[in-house]
Protein backbone atom coordinates (compact mmCIF):
# COMPACT_ATOMS: atom_id res chain seq x y z
CA UNK A 1 0.00 0.00 0.00
CA UNK A 2 1.43 3.21 -0.86
CA UNK A 3 1.75 6.28 1.90
CA UNK A 4 3.34 10.14 1.86
CA UNK A 5 5.38 11.17 4.24
CA UNK A 6 5.62 14.73 5.07
CA UNK A 7 7.90 17.17 6.80
CA UNK A 8 6.65 18.84 9.51
CA UNK A 9 7.08 22.32 8.50
CA UNK A 10 4.44 21.26 5.19
CA UNK A 11 1.51 23.53 5.10
CA UNK A 12 -1.86 21.61 5.53
CA UNK A 13 -3.46 23.00 2.22
CA UNK A 14 -0.14 21.64 0.84
CA UNK A 15 -0.96 18.25 1.66
CA UNK A 16 -4.00 18.33 0.69
CA UNK A 17 -3.14 19.16 -2.70
CA UNK A 18 -0.61 16.14 -2.93
CA UNK A 19 -2.86 13.74 -1.92
CA UNK A 20 -5.13 14.65 -4.60
CA UNK A 21 -3.26 15.16 -7.03
CA UNK A 22 -1.50 11.52 -6.52
CA UNK A 23 -4.59 9.98 -5.31
CA UNK A 24 -2.84 8.80 -2.72
CA UNK A 25 -4.52 9.32 0.79
CA UNK A 26 -2.16 7.56 3.67
CA UNK A 27 0.27 9.26 5.46
CA UNK A 28 2.58 7.38 6.74
CA UNK A 29 6.52 6.84 7.47
CA UNK A 30 7.65 2.96 7.36
CA UNK A 31 10.42 1.93 9.13
CA UNK A 32 12.77 1.50 6.42
CA UNK A 33 12.39 1.99 2.90
CA UNK A 34 14.38 -0.15 0.23
CA UNK A 35 16.38 -2.02 3.32
CA UNK A 36 17.46 1.63 4.70
CA UNK A 37 16.60 3.50 7.92
CA UNK A 38 13.88 6.22 6.67
CA UNK A 39 14.71 8.63 9.67
CA UNK A 40 17.82 9.00 11.31
CA UNK A 41 18.48 11.74 14.00
CA UNK A 42 21.76 13.56 15.16
CA UNK A 43 23.25 10.36 16.31
CA UNK A 44 23.60 6.86 14.08
CA UNK A 45 24.39 4.73 17.27
CA UNK A 46 22.99 1.61 16.02
CA UNK A 47 21.43 2.38 13.22
CA UNK A 48 23.03 0.07 11.23
CA UNK A 49 23.13 -2.43 13.34
CA UNK A 50 21.30 -4.66 11.62
CA UNK A 51 24.47 -4.93 9.17
CA UNK A 52 26.75 -6.25 11.48
CA UNK A 53 23.94 -8.85 12.73
CA UNK A 54 23.61 -9.81 9.40
CA UNK A 55 27.63 -10.33 8.56
CA UNK A 56 27.77 -12.21 12.01
CA UNK A 57 24.75 -14.63 11.20
CA UNK A 58 26.75 -15.46 8.22
CA UNK A 59 29.88 -16.10 9.39
CA UNK A 60 28.28 -17.88 12.21
CA UNK A 61 27.03 -20.29 9.96
CA UNK A 62 29.84 -21.01 8.16
CA UNK A 63 31.84 -21.86 11.39
CA UNK A 64 29.95 -25.35 11.35
CA UNK A 65 32.26 -26.53 8.53
CA UNK A 66 36.54 -26.50 8.58
CA UNK A 67 37.41 -24.77 5.45
CA UNK A 68 41.02 -24.22 3.98
CA UNK A 69 41.73 -20.28 3.78
CA UNK A 70 41.04 -20.07 0.23
CA UNK A 71 37.85 -20.92 0.46
CA UNK A 72 37.36 -18.73 3.83
CA UNK A 73 38.89 -15.76 1.64
CA UNK A 74 36.22 -16.80 -1.22
CA UNK A 75 32.90 -16.40 1.27
CA UNK A 76 34.27 -13.30 2.90
CA UNK A 77 35.09 -11.51 -0.16
CA UNK A 78 31.75 -12.57 -2.10
CA UNK A 79 29.34 -12.99 0.69
CA UNK A 80 30.73 -10.41 3.87
CA UNK A 81 31.98 -7.73 2.50
CA UNK A 82 28.83 -7.44 0.40
CA UNK A 83 26.54 -7.20 2.53
CA UNK A 84 27.34 -3.41 3.50
CA UNK A 85 27.65 -2.13 -0.17
CA UNK A 86 24.21 -0.94 -0.46
CA UNK A 87 24.13 0.85 2.95
CA UNK A 88 27.52 2.19 2.38
CA UNK A 89 26.61 3.93 -0.60
CA UNK A 90 24.31 6.03 0.86
CA UNK A 91 25.55 6.62 4.81
CA UNK A 92 28.88 7.12 6.16
CA UNK A 93 28.65 4.30 8.66
CA UNK A 94 29.92 5.02 12.10
CA UNK A 95 33.85 3.87 13.04
CA UNK A 96 32.44 1.93 15.46
CA UNK A 97 30.32 -0.39 13.17
CA UNK A 98 33.36 -0.70 10.82
CA UNK A 99 35.34 -1.27 13.12
CA UNK A 100 33.13 -4.23 14.43
CA UNK A 101 32.85 -5.18 10.70
CA UNK A 102 36.31 -5.97 10.37
CA UNK A 103 36.80 -7.74 13.62
CA UNK A 104 34.24 -10.49 12.45
CA UNK A 105 36.14 -10.58 9.16
CA UNK A 106 39.57 -10.82 10.69
CA UNK A 107 38.61 -12.88 13.20
CA UNK A 108 37.44 -15.42 10.79
CA UNK A 109 40.03 -15.38 8.38
CA UNK A 110 42.95 -16.19 10.98
CA UNK A 111 40.37 -18.57 12.86
CA UNK A 112 37.88 -19.74 11.24
CA UNK A 113 35.25 -18.85 13.80
CA UNK A 114 34.23 -15.27 14.58
CA UNK A 115 34.80 -15.88 18.72
CA UNK A 116 37.86 -18.09 18.80
CA UNK A 117 40.72 -15.05 18.59
CA UNK A 118 43.84 -16.91 17.13
CA UNK A 119 46.87 -15.24 16.30
CA UNK A 120 46.39 -12.16 13.79
CA UNK A 121 49.70 -12.59 12.17
CA UNK A 122 49.41 -9.56 10.07
CA UNK A 123 47.99 -5.95 10.87
CA UNK A 124 44.46 -5.54 9.09
CA UNK A 125 45.73 -2.23 6.89
CA UNK A 126 48.30 -4.32 5.43
CA UNK A 127 46.26 -7.28 5.06
CA UNK A 128 44.23 -5.27 3.11
CA UNK A 129 46.48 -3.86 0.71
CA UNK A 130 46.40 -5.58 -2.55
CA UNK A 131 47.97 -9.35 -3.11
CA UNK A 132 50.51 -7.89 -5.95
CA UNK A 133 51.59 -5.45 -2.76
CA UNK A 134 51.89 -8.57 -0.54
CA UNK A 135 48.64 -8.53 1.32
CA UNK A 136 45.02 -10.64 0.75
CA UNK A 137 43.00 -7.41 -1.00
CA UNK A 138 40.11 -7.56 1.87
CA UNK A 139 38.54 -4.20 1.80
CA UNK A 140 39.48 -1.33 4.46
CA UNK A 141 35.74 -0.90 5.28
CA UNK A 142 35.60 2.60 5.82
CA UNK A 143 38.07 3.74 2.97
CA UNK A 144 35.63 1.61 0.96
CA UNK A 145 32.74 3.51 2.28
CA UNK A 146 34.32 7.15 1.58
CA UNK A 147 34.93 5.49 -2.14
CA UNK A 148 31.62 4.57 -2.36
CA UNK A 149 30.34 8.32 -1.15
CA UNK A 150 32.65 9.62 -3.96
CA UNK A 151 30.43 8.35 -6.63
CA UNK A 152 27.48 10.43 -4.82
CA UNK A 153 29.21 13.65 -5.23
CA UNK A 154 30.52 12.81 -8.95
CA UNK A 155 26.89 12.35 -9.89
CA UNK A 156 25.25 15.64 -7.99
CA UNK A 157 28.41 17.41 -10.17
CA UNK A 158 28.04 15.56 -13.93
CA UNK A 159 24.50 15.38 -13.93
CA UNK A 160 23.14 18.51 -13.01
CA UNK A 161 19.60 18.57 -14.19
CA UNK A 162 18.91 15.21 -12.63
CA UNK A 163 16.25 15.79 -9.94
CA UNK A 164 18.26 14.62 -6.97
CA UNK A 165 20.44 17.05 -7.89
CA UNK A 166 18.38 19.71 -8.68
CA UNK A 167 16.95 19.17 -4.76
CA UNK A 168 20.05 19.19 -2.89
CA UNK A 169 21.73 22.08 -5.17
CA UNK A 170 18.21 24.40 -3.98
CA UNK A 171 18.51 23.59 -0.25
CA UNK A 172 22.23 23.16 0.33
CA UNK A 173 24.57 25.02 -2.13
CA UNK A 174 21.87 27.50 -4.17
CA UNK A 175 24.38 30.20 -4.99
CA UNK A 176 27.53 28.09 -5.23
CA UNK A 177 28.80 24.76 -7.01
CA UNK A 178 29.04 21.26 -4.66
CA UNK A 179 32.71 21.59 -5.17
CA UNK A 180 32.51 24.89 -2.83
CA UNK A 181 29.39 23.87 -0.87
CA UNK A 182 29.91 24.10 2.80
CA UNK A 183 28.44 22.28 5.56
CA UNK A 184 25.61 23.82 7.60
CA UNK A 185 24.45 23.63 10.86
CA UNK A 186 21.78 20.85 11.51
CA UNK A 187 22.56 19.48 8.02
CA UNK A 188 20.51 15.72 7.47
CA UNK A 189 23.05 12.68 7.85
CA UNK A 190 22.65 12.19 4.09
CA UNK A 191 24.43 15.52 2.83
CA UNK A 192 27.38 15.15 5.77
CA UNK A 193 27.84 11.58 4.00
CA UNK A 194 28.04 13.04 0.79
CA UNK A 195 30.55 16.05 2.10
CA UNK A 196 32.91 13.19 3.24
CA UNK A 197 32.85 11.43 -0.34
CA UNK A 198 33.42 14.81 -1.43
CA UNK A 199 36.84 15.13 0.38
CA UNK A 200 38.46 12.18 -2.10
CA UNK A 201 36.56 13.64 -5.29
CA UNK A 202 38.76 16.85 -4.59
CA UNK A 203 41.68 14.93 -4.73
CA UNK A 204 40.94 13.55 -7.80
CA UNK A 205 39.58 15.68 -9.80
CA UNK A 206 41.67 17.42 -12.42
CA UNK A 207 40.46 20.22 -15.30
CA UNK A 208 40.52 18.79 -19.12
CA UNK A 209 41.99 21.98 -20.73
CA UNK A 210 39.37 23.51 -23.15
CA UNK A 211 39.08 27.14 -23.27
CA UNK A 212 41.44 27.34 -20.30
CA UNK A 213 39.82 31.02 -18.93
CA UNK A 214 38.88 29.22 -15.90
CA UNK A 215 41.76 27.13 -14.86
CA UNK A 216 43.96 28.99 -12.53
CA UNK A 217 47.72 27.63 -14.04
CA UNK A 218 48.94 27.32 -9.82
CA UNK A 219 46.01 26.21 -7.58
CA UNK A 220 43.57 24.07 -10.08
CA UNK A 221 44.75 20.58 -11.01
CA UNK A 222 45.43 20.57 -14.83
CA UNK A 223 48.86 18.52 -15.59
CA UNK A 224 47.63 14.88 -16.07
CA UNK A 225 50.48 12.16 -15.07
CA UNK A 226 51.68 14.30 -12.09
CA UNK A 227 51.86 13.60 -8.81
CA UNK A 228 50.71 17.26 -7.79
CA UNK A 229 48.82 17.51 -11.43
CA UNK A 230 49.94 21.17 -11.05
CA UNK A 231 53.29 23.07 -11.20
CA UNK A 232 55.43 22.60 -8.78
CA UNK A 233 57.84 25.13 -9.32
CA UNK A 234 56.59 28.66 -9.87
CA UNK A 235 59.67 30.91 -11.40
CA UNK A 236 59.96 34.43 -10.21
CA UNK A 237 59.65 36.21 -13.40
CA UNK A 238 55.62 34.11 -13.97
CA UNK A 239 53.13 36.38 -15.44
CA UNK A 240 50.20 33.51 -16.39
CA UNK A 241 47.59 33.86 -14.03
CA UNK A 242 45.26 31.21 -15.95
CA UNK A 243 46.40 28.33 -18.60
CA UNK A 244 44.84 30.60 -21.32
CA UNK A 245 48.19 32.49 -21.05
CA UNK A 246 49.88 29.83 -21.77
CA UNK A 247 48.42 28.93 -25.18
CA UNK A 248 49.01 30.96 -28.55
CA UNK A 249 45.35 31.95 -29.33
CA UNK A 250 45.82 31.75 -33.15
CA UNK A 251 47.16 28.81 -33.78
CA UNK A 252 45.16 26.84 -30.81
CA UNK A 253 49.18 25.39 -29.32
CA UNK A 254 50.99 25.83 -26.29
CA UNK A 255 53.06 28.73 -26.26
CA UNK A 256 56.99 27.21 -25.18
CA UNK A 257 58.27 30.46 -24.62
CA UNK A 258 55.86 31.43 -22.30
CA UNK A 259 55.62 28.12 -20.52
CA UNK A 260 59.89 28.30 -20.25
CA UNK A 261 59.29 31.70 -18.67
CA UNK A 262 56.74 30.84 -15.89
CA UNK A 263 57.89 26.97 -15.06
CA UNK A 264 60.42 24.27 -14.61
CA UNK A 265 61.56 22.34 -17.29
CA UNK A 266 60.18 19.64 -15.62
CA UNK A 267 56.44 21.16 -15.96
CA UNK A 268 56.87 22.36 -19.11
CA UNK A 269 57.83 19.04 -20.55
CA UNK A 270 54.68 18.18 -18.75
CA UNK A 271 52.62 20.50 -20.06
CA UNK A 272 53.55 19.78 -23.65
CA UNK A 273 52.25 16.54 -23.59
CA UNK A 274 48.88 17.63 -23.22
CA UNK A 275 46.83 17.98 -26.23
CA UNK A 276 44.40 21.07 -27.28
CA UNK A 277 41.46 20.62 -29.48
CA UNK A 278 41.83 23.17 -32.47
CA UNK A 279 38.22 23.96 -31.53
CA UNK A 280 38.07 25.77 -27.88
CA UNK A 281 35.14 23.90 -26.15
CA UNK A 282 34.54 24.43 -22.07
CA UNK A 283 37.00 23.16 -19.56
CA UNK A 284 35.80 19.90 -17.96
CA UNK A 285 36.26 18.45 -14.34
CA UNK A 286 37.63 15.01 -15.14
CA UNK A 287 38.45 12.14 -12.82
CA UNK A 288 42.31 11.56 -13.27
CA UNK A 289 42.64 8.19 -12.00
CA UNK A 290 40.81 6.64 -15.34
CA UNK A 291 41.46 7.05 -18.58
CA UNK A 292 38.07 8.21 -19.66
CA UNK A 293 38.14 11.01 -16.89
CA UNK A 294 35.01 9.04 -15.04
CA UNK A 295 34.90 8.57 -11.71
CA UNK A 296 35.27 5.11 -10.65
CA UNK A 297 34.86 3.25 -6.87
CA UNK A 298 37.77 1.19 -7.54
CA UNK A 299 40.43 3.83 -8.38
CA UNK A 300 39.08 6.32 -5.71
CA UNK A 301 39.46 3.09 -3.54
CA UNK A 302 43.17 2.54 -4.40
CA UNK A 303 44.05 6.35 -4.00
CA UNK A 304 42.65 5.90 -0.31
CA UNK A 305 44.65 2.97 0.76
CA UNK A 306 47.66 4.09 -1.16
CA UNK A 307 47.30 7.61 0.90
CA UNK A 308 46.74 5.31 3.80
CA UNK A 309 49.93 2.99 3.46
CA UNK A 310 52.52 6.22 2.68
CA UNK A 311 51.36 7.59 5.85
CA UNK A 312 51.87 4.43 7.50
CA UNK A 313 55.25 4.41 6.14
CA UNK A 314 56.32 7.43 6.66
CA UNK A 315 55.15 7.39 10.56
CA UNK A 316 57.34 3.73 10.69
CA UNK A 317 60.20 5.91 9.18
CA UNK A 318 60.35 4.03 5.85
CA UNK A 319 58.92 1.65 3.17
CA UNK A 320 57.33 -1.62 3.35
CA UNK A 321 59.55 -4.37 3.28
CA UNK A 322 57.35 -6.81 0.85
CA UNK A 323 57.47 -3.52 -1.82
CA UNK A 324 60.29 -5.23 -3.05
CA UNK A 325 58.90 -8.43 -3.75
CA UNK A 326 56.13 -6.81 -5.95
CA UNK A 327 56.97 -9.14 -9.04
CA UNK A 328 57.52 -12.58 -6.47
CA UNK A 329 53.87 -11.85 -5.19
CA UNK A 330 52.72 -10.83 -8.78
CA UNK A 331 53.95 -14.53 -9.90
CA UNK A 332 52.74 -16.92 -6.86
CA UNK A 333 49.32 -15.29 -7.58
CA UNK A 334 49.65 -16.12 -10.99
CA UNK A 335 50.73 -19.60 -10.60
CA UNK A 336 48.46 -22.58 -11.49
CA UNK A 337 48.32 -24.52 -8.13
CA UNK A 338 45.11 -24.61 -6.34
CA UNK A 339 44.18 -21.18 -4.40
CA UNK A 340 45.14 -22.69 -1.07
CA UNK A 341 48.60 -23.88 -1.64
CA UNK A 342 49.20 -20.23 -3.14
CA UNK A 343 47.81 -18.84 0.20
CA UNK A 344 49.94 -21.60 1.87
CA UNK A 345 53.16 -19.97 0.38
CA UNK A 346 52.18 -16.43 0.94
CA UNK A 347 52.15 -17.28 4.60
CA UNK A 348 55.54 -18.92 4.62
CA UNK A 349 57.06 -15.82 2.89
CA UNK A 350 55.51 -13.75 5.49
CA UNK A 351 56.54 -16.23 8.39
CA UNK A 352 53.28 -16.21 9.21
CA UNK A 353 53.61 -20.22 10.26
CA UNK A 354 53.92 -21.49 13.60
CA UNK A 355 57.16 -22.81 13.55
CA UNK A 356 58.82 -22.75 16.96
CA UNK A 357 61.07 -20.14 16.79
CA UNK A 358 58.51 -17.44 15.07
CA UNK A 359 55.91 -18.46 18.08
CA UNK A 360 59.26 -17.78 20.35
CA UNK A 361 59.86 -14.53 18.31
CA UNK A 362 56.42 -13.51 19.50
CA UNK A 363 56.62 -14.61 23.11
CA UNK A 364 54.08 -17.02 22.46
CA UNK A 365 56.05 -20.20 23.34
CA UNK A 366 59.37 -20.54 26.17
CA UNK A 367 61.47 -22.53 23.46
CA UNK A 368 62.46 -22.38 19.78
CA UNK A 369 64.60 -25.81 19.39
CA UNK A 370 63.07 -29.00 16.36
CA UNK A 371 61.30 -31.41 18.86
CA UNK A 372 61.54 -34.01 15.65
CA UNK A 373 65.38 -33.40 14.87
CA UNK A 374 66.99 -31.43 18.24
CA UNK A 375 68.06 -28.22 16.27
CA UNK A 376 68.75 -25.49 18.17
CA UNK A 377 66.17 -23.00 16.07
CA UNK A 378 63.03 -25.01 14.46
CA UNK A 379 62.73 -22.17 12.14
CA UNK A 380 59.98 -22.01 8.61
CA UNK A 381 63.08 -22.58 6.53
CA UNK A 382 64.76 -25.48 8.86
CA UNK A 383 61.24 -27.19 9.14
CA UNK A 384 60.21 -27.26 5.06
CA UNK A 385 64.19 -28.05 4.35
CA UNK A 386 66.75 -28.79 6.65
CA UNK A 387 64.74 -31.30 9.41
CA UNK A 388 65.15 -35.12 8.80
CA UNK A 389 61.69 -35.58 8.61
CA UNK A 390 62.05 -32.72 5.62
CA UNK A 391 64.74 -34.41 3.97
CA UNK A 392 62.34 -37.83 3.85
CA UNK A 393 59.54 -35.75 2.80
CA UNK A 394 61.84 -34.61 -0.53
CA UNK A 395 63.56 -37.91 -1.48
CA UNK A 396 60.19 -39.12 -1.34
CA UNK A 397 58.95 -36.78 -3.70
CA UNK A 398 62.24 -37.18 -6.11
CA UNK A 399 61.29 -40.64 -5.92
CA UNK A 400 57.83 -40.26 -6.81
CA UNK A 401 58.37 -37.47 -9.67
CA UNK A 402 61.90 -37.23 -10.36
CA UNK A 403 62.17 -34.06 -9.13
CA UNK A 404 64.13 -32.29 -6.14
CA UNK A 405 63.99 -29.07 -4.34
CA UNK A 406 66.32 -26.07 -5.51
CA UNK A 407 69.31 -25.02 -3.60
CA UNK A 408 67.95 -22.35 -1.72
CA UNK A 409 70.03 -19.41 -0.41
CA UNK A 410 67.88 -18.17 1.89
CA UNK A 411 67.94 -16.23 5.16
CA UNK A 412 66.88 -18.60 8.01
CA UNK A 413 63.89 -17.08 9.90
Amino acid sequence: MSAIFFSSNTEPECKEEIHSILDIPTEALGEKYLGLPTAIGRSMDGVFDFIGDRIRNSVNGWGERQMSCAAREVLLKSVAQSIPTYSMSCFKLPAKLCQRITSYISNYWWGSSIDNHKIHWLKWSKLTKSKGDGGMGFREMKLFNQALLGKQGWRLMSNLESLCSKVMKGKYYPNSDFLNATRRKRSTVTWRSILHGRDILKGGLIKRVGTSSSIDAWSDNWIPGTVSMKPIVRLDMATAVTVADLITEQTRLWDVDKLKENMSVMDVEAVLKIKLSSHPMEDLNAWAFERNGVYSVRSAYKLLKDIQMSEADYAEGGTACSEGLGQWWRHLWKMKIPPKVRIFWWRAIHSFLPAKAVLLRRHVSKEGHCHDCGHSSETIFHTMFECSYAHRFWECIKEMTGLKPPRLHLTHG
